[in-house]
């Protein structure tokens, strides 16, 4: 009977059952069925789980089956290493990094396999158990250096979308780790994705750590600010109810001592990204790396962020204000169409309206290489207390120019992000 390689868990106990089982459901089918059909490689994948995720993992002195005895020199190899000891500082009891590791390790291992596989033996592996996929396995130790490398890129993938996408808190809802690990995976292999994530976080080290956050005078707020004399009684302090009948009758007409409180008066961050088929290339991965940037900021700010895509029409139907929404979105949405900049402008005035914003101050950024004409929209802005700082690209436009507050031709580098990160940070 085929023994993995750990002594402190093995593949008698449950937990390590369980976790072999978890590795299994995020192999596509084709996978899943040799996976399945090998206990060495299912012991192979579960093993780096628990390499990675436990604080003191401990090796047999010997595996009597000759592919695990190389696989066990192997890691015993590994585990000395540098970039062993450096990837463990982010998967150490982490389980959801411990299973993304695992799970990109066993999807390279057996997308090998299934490649070495010739037509119509896929079908008939099941009933031929492990056999077949042994025979495939030898000279483990090469594939286990191209498989130890490529599931480290997409663990420190994985970490930095998670971090974006609000913590370890956010793989906790439905749906968000399979994204996680599907971006992380494709910032493997779509080079633009992992520019986009790099520039932005670049670009956020000209933002300060600790930044002023504005805040108000008012009846409500989470502050107290000091107090006040008012003529309502049920804002006064409860003492200056419980006065004698001749001073309360004087504060009734004089005025009772209130608190007075202090709330944020700093709205939203609300990005508009042309996404009309000009913005193709090194003018949409500026773009996205400045509202990623403007997006990272946001929570350091407590502000809240909308995001929103534009061509001729407004992308999506609502606003993404949900960080796996946002980060998903500015990693995926695709660039096509024509462009109108006065129907992205007046969608988002109408979506701070509605969010019941208009009482705080705005901040509406539009990045864009339109040169459309611009419908005069001040009237509207001022309603919603925004700040229009717009953003050309390689272009120029009047109009559009006309109806903003700040209005800037884009340096496509870090250093042009950092002139309009620091513009934003202060509007």
């Amino acid at each position: 009977m085929v023994s993995n390689n750990l002594v402190n868990i093995t593949n008698k106990d449950f937990i390590y059952n369980l976790i072999l089982r978890r590795i299994a459901s995020f192999l596509p089918p084709d996978l899943q069925e040799i996976y399945n059909s090998s206990r060495q490689v299912q012991m192979i994948s579960t093993d780096s789980y628990f390499l990675h995720y436990s604080l003191y993992p401990f090796l047999r002195g010997k595996n009597d089956d000759e592919i695990m005895e190389d696989v066990r020199l192997f890691c015993r190899e590994y585990i000395n290493g540098e970039r062993y000891q450096m990837l463990k500082t982010i998967t150490t009891l982490d389980d959801e990094l411990s299973l993304v590791y695992s799970i990109a390790l066993t999807k390279y291992i057996v997308g090998r396999i299934r490649g070495r596989l010739k037509p119509g033996e896929l079908s008939k592996i099941s009933g031929r158990g492990g056999e077949a996929v042994a025979g495939l396995l030898k000279g483990i130790s090469t594939l286990l250096e191209g498989a130890v490398e490529e599931a480290e890129s997409v663990a420190k993938n994985a970490e930095e979308i998670r971090e974006l996408m609000g913590g370890k808190n956010a793989g906790r809802e439905a749906g968000t780790f399979q994204k996680i690990l599907n971006l992380a995976k494709q910032m493997m292999f779509v080079e633009d994705l992992k520019k986009i994530v790099d520039m932005s976080r670049k670009m956020m080290e000209f933002v300060p750590k600790a930044t002023r956050i504005s805040k108000m005078k008012g009846k409500t707020g989470d502050e107290l600010s000091g107090y006040m004399v008012t003529r309502q009684i049920e804002r006064a302090l409860p003492r200056e109810l419980a006065l004698p009948d001749e001073l309360f009758m004087r504060r009734l007409s004089d005025g009772f001592l209130a608190k007075e409180k202090l709330k944020v008066s700093e709205g939203a961050y609300y990005v508009l990204i042309d996404k009309s088929g000009s913005m193709v290339g090194e003018k949409t991965i500026w773009a996205r790396s400045v509202a990623m940037a403007i997006y990272r900021m946001s929570k350091t700010k407590r502000r809240k962020y909308f995001l929103r895509f534009f061509d001729t029409r407004v992308y999506p139907d609502k606003p993404l204000s949900e960080p796996r929404e946002i980060v998903d979105a500015i990693l995926r949405v695709q660039s096509n169409g024509g462009t109108d900049i006065t129907n992205a402008i007046s969608t988002a005035i109408n979506d701070l309206i509605e969010g019941r914003f208009a009482e705080y101050t705005n901040t509406i950024v539009i990045i864009t290489d339109g040169e459309d004409v611009v419908e005069d929209l001040s009237k509207e802005l001022k309603k919603t207390k925004a700040v229009l700082i717009s953003v050309m690209i390689q272009g120029n436009n009047e109009t559009l120019k006309s109806i903003s507050d700040s209005y800037m031709h884009a340096e496509l580098t870090e250093r042009g992000g950092e002139k309009l990160i620091k513009l934003v940070e202060t509007s």
